[in-house]
């Protein structure tokens, strides 16, 4: 089967009435921050929380009355094996999802409650996959997989086909890569509807998998991310086909802009997305100069996020921007010295949210002691202000988190 715009135009049409046509807007927000006009449309919003389910959806309905009755099995540590079990208990088909033994137990329970059979095994999503085959042959088990197949990437492409009918103006698509489903369904109709629109695709410095096709390199792929819905080593071969015509460029982002973009949607936009769905965004903090006053457009592809995680990254923002920081100041062992430090901090308003104070660092001298105390404070200029002044007591200091 060869895939075209007509393809991703007859999938919306079977799908349309079953997912939600979700919100996409320009956001003078991240306009004012990033400066370049940008639409967002917000598919964290969509049933499962992620795109996942258009092209999941748009597969099982394909199927003929043996297959359905034989039941699906798909691999996948998230997003995709919620779309395909979310998908088959509403058209009453089996679902079976192999996840592997690192998938958090959060996303292992949403899958299981949406009515799949959860098999653990594989350390990584290959071994996963291997046992997935295994189980076709033995079972006759109909495989959806999560980006090489025609009719899920033709799935994925409505994502773009319903915010470009919306929004004509876009000049610049940045779109997520994993395995290249979504970007080849997208970039498919996108280059239809508005045959110079750019379509960049945006990878983890992590994953450079596209990046080292389009770029003739060979950077390493693997490691941990904050991006783990693309953490994908290989691009599909279906979707390669695809992106090699459509798609103009591949840039990478690094973790920390990452984490910048989902901080930035949860603190500015008030929208919460999880590490690959805010790639696109992060791509934009990242060049600034690159996307000055374009029109561009990006997706929230998916909001599952894990909550500690979230937290993690709010309070590393705030370490970056100064807000938070940990001192370790030297001092000497006698009374006194600590409500010296406690008056200074009460006198500038800067709130103290630990302290530990020992006498054992066998870096000092016998007759000094180590306070080490972490403190909320406006910004980075009232940091800075503050070690000043502890300085200028006489102590010597030690910013212990930095950027």
């Amino acid at each position: 089967m060869t895939v075209s715009h007509s393809d991703v135009s007859n999938a919306y049409g079977l799908i349309k009435n079953t997912i939600i046509k979700t919100e996409s807007c320009y956001s003078s927000i991240l306009s004012e921050i990033t400066g370049c006009n940008v639409t967002v449309k917000y598919e964290n919003k969509q049933h499962t929380g992620s795109f996942k389910i258009r092209g999941a959806l748009n597969k099982l309905l394909s199927l003929g009355t043996h297959e359905k009755n034989n039941g699906v099995i798909a691999m996948s540590a998230g997003n995709h094996s919620q779309g395909v079990a979310y998908s088959s208990k509403m058209l009453g088909i089996k679902s079976i999802i192999v996840m592997p033994d690192n998938t958090p137990f959060d996303k292992i329970r949403k899958t299981s409650d949406l009515g799949a059979e959860v098999i653990i095994h594989g350390e990584n999503l290959n071994e996963s996959e291997e046992y997935v085959d295994n189980l076709v042959k033995k079972y006759t088990y109909t495989k959806i997989h999560p980006f090489n197949d025609e009719l899920v990437l033709a799935g994925q492409g409505t994502l773009a086909l319903e915010f470009l009918k919306d929004h004509p103006h876009i000049d610049v698509l940045l779109i997520p890569v994993g395995g290249g489903g979504l970007i080849a369904g997208c970039s498919l109709i996108a280059k239809y509807l508005n045959k110079n629109i750019e379509i960049i695709g945006v990878e983890t410095e992590m994953f450079p998998s596209l990046y080292n096709l389009y770029n003739d390199t060979n950077h390493i792929c693997g490691g941990m991310t904050l991006a783990e819905g693309i953490a994908v080593s290989k691009i599909g071969d279906i979707p390669l086909s695809i992106i090699k015509d459509n798609v103009n460029e591949v840039i990478t982002v690094s973790e920390v802009s990452i984490e910048e973009a989902v901080s930035t949607f949860l603190l500015k936009d008030k929208i919460l997305s999880e590490g690959a769905g805010a790639a696109g965004l992060a791509a934009i903090l990242q060049n600034k100069d690159k996307f000055k006053d374009k029109n561009i457009g990006i997706f929230v592809c998916g909001g599952n996020i894990d909550s500690r995680v979230l937290s993690s990254i709010l309070m590393r923002d705030l370490v970056r921007k100064g807000q938070i920081i940990t001192l370790s100041i030297a001092m000497a062992d006698k009374p006194g010295q600590l409500g010296a430090i406690s008056k200074l901090c009460a006198d500038e308003k800067v709130n103290i949210l630990g302290v530990e104070h020992s006498r054992f660092a066998l870096d000092l001298s016998v007759s000094s002691a180590r306070l080490e105390i972490t403190l909320e404070t406006k910004n980075q200029d009232h940091a800075k202000n503050i070690i000043k002044k502890i300085e200028l007591l006489g102590y010597s200091v030690i910013v212990k988190n930095t950027k």
